[in-house]
């Protein structure tokens, strides 16, 4: 009867270990770009490096106009909404790593649930002290310029109104960049 027991104590361990590691592995994983350069199958923007952004003008919750001529190079576009439970998980995760970057560096399309347009008030709240923050309707002009095929997405930009990279979790500000943007270089 003890080895029973023990051996059924192992088995409880070990499969407690296992799970332990693939949660360490999905976690990783959806932190991960589709590729390094945002090229994978699964793009979340339909434009590839190097693409143009299509034209379109929105206005932010500051009420200032906003034109695919106002997005420098380095600006992290980010899409979420409150009706994608992806979005949802992530929004932590978005309002930490658009902290990094710096309100300037980053623009939150906040797309709206056609059902429910009183939803996008608490994600408008979190992210307006991290990022320029505008509200669209997926297939208006933003999310087409873009040609956005799914969320959560991001796209950085790169020079000349182009796409320099596209994925589904916003990356990590690299460190170079935090250290160098804290000493107000």
């Amino acid at each position: 009867m003890p080895y029973l027991i023990a051996a059924v104590l192992l088995l409880a361990l070990l499969g407690l270990f296992n799970l332990a590691l693939t949660f360490g592995v999905a976690r990783r994983l959806r932190e991960r770009p589709a590729s390094p350069e945002g090229e994978g199958r699964d793009r979340a923007s339909g434009l590839a490096a190097g693409a143009p952004v299509g034209a379109f003008s929105a206005v932010d919750t500051d009420g200032r106009t906003l034109t695919h001529e106002d997005l420098p190079d380095g600006l992290m576009v980010v899409f979420v909404s409150p009706g994608c439970p992806a979005c949802e998980e992530t929004l932590p995760h978005v309002v930490e790593r658009a902290r990094e970057y710096g309100r300037a560096r980053v623009l939150a399309v906040v797309i709206r649930d056609g059902d429910e347009p009183g939803d996008i008030a608490p994600y408008v709240e979190r992210l307006t002290p991290v990022a320029r923050v505008a509200v669209t309707d997926m297939g208006g002009e933003l999310t087409t310029a873009f040609d956005l095929k799914g969320l959560p997405a991001y796209a950085e930009m790169g020079a000349d109104g182009r796409v320099a990279g596209t994925g589904r979790i916003l990356p990590r500000r690299p460190v170079r960049d935090r250290d160098r943007a804290s000493a107000g270089v």
